[in-house]
């Protein structure tokens, strides 16, 4: 009946042919709080950006470009894959470093994990200034999110193997056979490292909050932690550990007394301009929760009754 740019929802068809329709925009923004900074600063780069990572000193963000607009083809297939950057959060200019899905920037800022298109998907190692790119991972295992252990010789990740649910990881950077420190059935995206390198939070199969030992030992309950409640980062003295919750627009930062599981609302974040915004998240710390950043979808539309049609 029609073509028009963009992405079109009908409402409603009259008989004589009106149409009721809305062009709508979505894309995915992001904003961050520098340490000594009064004001949000928009560190979106093109349509689709999506931030992975938070160096400790709070001045580099890792992200990737999941849209159109940042795209790239990849390989023989010509799939669109992503575009993985590094920028500093004070708005200086991105840098692209790759393809891939951009997760985790390393203690020394010199090198990214990123994960590489494919089935199943692998992880390589970017360096973010001079250097050459390195396989990290060759296995049967689908690779779906990583961070770096405090040491910067060893990474955990959260993997399937084939007929299996997700578990996490740990593998050293060298090489060597990954060592399951969970369960399967945990959250794949939901990794928060201590201080120490010695206890990594995660989401059970039963939605609680976990402490799984980096040597695999049992894990623990997080007390205070409910189902919801996503981990961001622990605090740099190993006390504490900051998150959100899914869904709340403003998004609030919590602060979970690890001792205690006593909570406390640190933060209330929300774009300044907030129209069409769906959800924040994900929210990137530094561990003394003086910079921040997070990502948030953004859905505009324009509202047409079109006549004429035949």
């Amino acid at each position: 009946m029609a073509r028009i740019p963009g992405t079109l929802v009908v409402f409603d068809i009259w008989r004589d042919g009106r149409l009721l329709l809305a062009r709508v925009g979505r894309r995915r923004e992001v904003m961050a709080l520098r340490e000594g900074e009064a004001k949000e600063r928009d560190l979106s780069w093109l349509d689709y950006s999506y931030p992975a990572d938070l160096s400790p000193d709070g001045k580099t963000v890792l992200f990737d470009e999941e849209g159109v607009g940042g795209g790239v083809q990849y390989g023989n297939s010509k799939e669109l894959t992503y575009a993985v950057y590094i920028r500093d959060t004070d708005g200086s200019p991105a840098i692209r470093l790759g393809e891939g899905v951009a997760d985790a920037i390393s203690p020394d800022q010199k090198s990214v994990i990123v994960q590489s298109p494919g089935s199943p998907e692998q992880l390589r190692l970017l360096p973010t200034g001079a250097g050459e790119t390195k396989t990290l991972t060759n296995d049967s295992i689908n690779h779906q999110w990583a961070r770096w252990l405090p040491d910067g010789k060893h990474f955990v990740f959260s993997g399937n193997e084939p007929k299996h649910g997700v578990r996490l990881y740990v593998q050293d950077l060298s090489g060597g056979i990954p060592k399951a420190i969970s369960p399967e059935g945990v959250d794949a995206t939901t990794i928060a490292i201590s201080p120490d390198g010695k206890s990594i939070v995660g989401i059970g199969p039963d939605e609680k909050g976990y402490f799984y030992p980096s040597d695999g030992g049992e894990p623990r309950v997080v007390n205070g932690m409910e189902s919801g409640d996503i981990p961001i980062i622990w605090s740099g003295d190993g006390r504490s550990i900051y998150f959100y919750r899914t869904g709340e627009v403003p998004a609030k930062i919590y602060q979970l007394d690890v001792a205690t599981g006593r909570k406390t609302v640190r933060k209330q974040i929300v774009p300044v301009d907030f129209t069409g915004v769906s959800t924040i998240g994900p929210i990137q710390m530094a561990p003394d929760g003086k910079t921040y950043v997070y990502g948030f979808h953004r859905t505009l539309g324009d509202l047409y009754l079109v006549e004429g049609l035949n």
